[in-house]
């Protein structure tokens, strides 16, 4: 990372409200979910979450509040699916590490949503990529934060389990959680109810679907082949040629 990978950056995230972040390869994506995971200081600025800088909060305390799912791993080694879903749970089992019943069904439920159920007892290694990347999904959300801060979630993914995930996320925000996920695909991104745009670590634009989406913002980020139908009043994107 430079010494200058963020530059004046300001964003929020609300509860029950799902945000997408888009921008071509090392615009600062990555950089900027960690430094509100609070894997990185600012060197300028502050993050806060709910009113309190985050720098205020212990690690078991920012863990009760915010999820985050890394890009592509770190995977715990000789676990099995379910030992690593379970991780989740750290921040709430206060200094006795007891599990209760809250526990337990918050695993089980992050199980289901995550369609991990079936390989629960399976070892982390043995699994696919696609496979691990929903097991560390299902461990952010055994926590059941409050704000949940994803990093590339469809990579890995097939067709069937990016829609699925992409459903998740809606019914998500439907229960009052706050996402923001990076994502490759503009035309997932069109599903969020904001779109922030990011290239060369500065913010471009963030906005409605409809308005981030347009022609001359995405060329900005990709270029100028990029192009935007809309198909049931839905911006859709696509490259020209």
């Amino acid at each position: 990372m430079g010494p200058f990978a963020l530059k004046g950056v300001s964003l929020h995230l609300r509860p029950g409200e799902w945000l997408a972040l888009l921008g071509p390869n090392g615009s600062g994506k990555s950089t900027l979910l960690k430094v509100m995971a609070g894997l990185l200081r600012p060197r300028a600025g502050e993050v806060f979450l709910e009113g309190r800088p985050l720098s205020a909060y212990g690690s078991y305390a920012r863990g009760r509040l915010l999820g985050y799912l890394p890009q592509g791993g770190p995977y715990p080694e000789g676990l099995w699916a379910e030992e690593v879903v379970r991780l989740g749970r750290l921040p709430h089992l206060g200094l006795w590490g007891r599990e209760g019943r809250e526990d337990r069904e918050a695993v089980e439920w992050a199980l289901e949503v995550t369609d991990t159920l079936s390989f629960r007892h399976r070892p982390l290694a043995t699994l696919s990529g696609g496979e691990r990347q929903r097991v560390l999904l299902a461990r952010a959300l055994a926590a059941r934060p409050r704000y949940l801060l994803l990093d590339e979630p469809t990579t890995f993914l097939d067709l069937e389990h990016q829609g699925a995930l992409l459903a998740l996320l809606k019914r998500l925000k439907g229960m009052g959680v706050g996402v923001l996920s990076v994502l490759h695909d503009p035309n997932q991104a069109a599903l969020a109810d904001r779109v922030a745009l990011l290239v060369g670590g500065r913010l471009l634009y963030q906005g409605p679907p409809e308005e981030a989406l347009k022609e001359p913002l995405l060329q900005a980020l990709y270029g100028g082949g990029v192009r935007v139908a809309h198909l049931g009043g839905r911006p859709h994107v696509y490259l020209d040629g």
